[in-house]
C-alpha cells in the first residue's frame, strides 16, 4: 500500500536483540512512535530516538499511546501475559516467535483477537521473505509430492563466556534450542509438508520422535541439540492413514561453527551444507544456511521434461535477494496492510494472520518438548 495512504505507526514494547535490527528495517516504510520497557541505553539503538515518545511503564503506553500496532519483544515466556494485555486494550500485535510458550496459551490469545476486532500476526519473518513465497507459490506446486524433508537450524549462539543468565541458558527466560531455532526449522517442514493453498486429500502431520541433548555444563538442563521427525499422512475415507512424507528437523546452539565472531556474523557464517533440502518426485530444493534468511534456492530437477541429452539432472539456481535492510519488514507490511484495510470500519470480529500455520507449528514444539523431556516451570505454560 502506498505510503501517501496509510503510514503505520509502531509502538514497541521491549527492546531486544531482534528488535534492535527489527526497528531499524520497520523505519524504512513506517513510522516508530514509542517504545517501552528500556533504559537510556537501549534508546541509543533507535533510529531518530528524539521525535520518539518513550513510555518507561509498558502497561500505560498500551493503555494511552497514539499507535497502529505494537512489536513485542519480551522473553517468550512473557508474551503471553503481554499480548494478552494489548488484545485486552483492543491493539494490533506483531508478537515474536514463539508466540506463546504451548498452543494452549496461543489459542487463548487467538480467541481474545478475534473477540476484541483486533489483528494479531506471530512474527514469523521468514514465510514472508520473497524467496521463501517464490518457492510456496512457484516451486512447490510443480515439484511433484514431496517425500522427505531435512530441516536443520544450528550455530554457536552459546559461547564458552556467555553468562548462564543469559536469557539463551536461563530457563526461566525460555531458552532452550528447541523454542529459539527450532520454530524455524519447523517452520520449513510446514511450508514443504503442508505449503499448498489447497488439497483434495485430507492429511496430518505430527511429530512421531524427538530426542534432546542438553548444553554441557549449565545446570537446569538447557536442551541444545534437537532431533525432531515428523510425519505426515493421507487420511483415507476408511479412516486408515497411508504415509505421505517425513521430516528431520535438527537444531543446536552450540555448533557447528566458531562462537567467536559478532553474533549476527555467526548467523550469516557461510556453511558446507545446505540448511533446508527438499525432495519431491520431480525435483529437489535445496536452501542454503541462514535458513532464516533465504536468498537464493537451489533446484536439481530430476523429472523426465527436465533432464538433459544423457538423461541426468539439470539444476537452476533462483536468486532472490532481500531488497533492503535485513528483510524482517516484509511482515511488518503484511500486518500493517490487513490494519489499514479494517481501519476506520469495524469488521465485528478480529483475524489472526497465519493461524492455522502458527498453531501447527507451536503445537508440534508442545509435543516434541513431551516426547524429548524438556520441561519448564509450569508457571509459564498457565493459561
Amino acid at each position: 500500500m502506498a505510503q501517501n495512504q496509510f503510514t503505520c505507526r509502531w509502538a514497541a514494547l521491549s527492546l531486544s536483540n531482534i528488535a534492535s535490527v527489527f526497528l531499524p528495517d520497520l523505519l524504512l516504510p513506517g513510522n516508530l512512535l514509542c517504545p517501552s520497557n528500556m533504559s537510556s541505553s537501549q534508546s541509543n539503538k533507535i533510529p531518530n530516538a528524539e521525535s520518539v515518545t518513550v513510555y518507561h511503564s509498558w502497561e500505560e503506553m498500551l493503555e494511552k499511546g497514539d499507535f497502529d500496532v505494537v512489536y513485542i519483544s519480551t522473553p517468550h515466556p512473557l508474551h503471553y501475559a503481554h499480548v494478552q494485555k494489548a488484545l485486552q486494550c483492543k491493539r494490533n500485535v506483531l508478537v515474536e516467535k514463539p508466540a506463546t510458550m504451548n498452543r494452549a496459551q496461543f489459542t487463548q490469545l487467538c480467541k481474545l483477537a478475534k473477540e476484541g476486532d483486533v489483528v494479531l500476526m506471530e512474527a514469523m519473518w521468514t514465510r514472508y521473505l520473497p524467496a521463501t513465497l517464490y518457492f510456496q507459490h512457484e516451486l512447490l506446486p510443480r515439484i511433484g509430492d514431496v517425500k522427505r524433508v531435512y530441516a536443520e537450524f544450528s550455530f554457536p549462539i552459546v559461547s564458552p563466556d556467555l553468562s548462564h543468565e543469559s536469557r539463551f541458558l536461563n530457563k526461566a527466560a525460555g531458552a532452550g534450542s528447541l523454542l529459539d531455532q527450532g520454530v524455524y526449522a519447523l517452520t520449513w517442514a510446514d511450508l514443504a509438508l503442508n505449503g499448498l493453498a489447497s488439497s483434495p486429500d485430507k492429511t496430518q502431520t505430527e511429530v512421531v520422535h524427538a530426542h534432546s541433548m542438553p548444553v554441557p555444563g549449565v545446570s537446569g538442563d538447557v536442551d541444545d541439540i534437537n532431533t525432531v521427525i515428523l510425519n505426515k499422512v493421507k487420511i483415507k475415507e476408511s479412516g486408515s492413514k497411508q504415509q505421505e512424507a517425513v521430516a528431520i528437523v535438527t537444531t543446536s546452539m552450540t555448533l557447528p561453527g566458531s562462537s567467536k565472531p559478532a553474533f549476527y556474523q555467526r548467523l550469516q557464517a557461510t556453511k558446507a551444507a545446505p540448511a533446508v533440502r527438499i525432495e519431491a518426485t520431480k525435483a529437489s530444493v535445496s536452501i542454503p544456511f541462514p535458513p532464516i534468511r533465504p536468498q537464493e534456492l537451489h533446484v536439481q530437477w530430476y523429472d523426465e521434461e527436465h533432464l538433459d541429452e544423457n538423461g541426468m539432472e539439470t539444476e537452476e539456481v533462483v536468486k532472490m535477494p532481500v531488497e533492503k535492510g535485513w528483510g524482517i519488514w516484509y511482515q511488518a507490511d503484511v500486518i500493517a496492510e490487513r490494519v489499514a484495510r479494517r481501519k476506520g470500519c469495524s469488521q465485528g470480529m478480529g483475524e489472526v494472520i497465519g493461524e492455522e500455520e502458527s498453531g501447527r507449528v507451536i503445537g508440534w514444539m508442545d509435543r516434541a518438548r513431551e516426547m524429548a523431556g524438556i520441561v519448564y516451570d509450569a508457571a509459564l505454560e498457565e493459561v
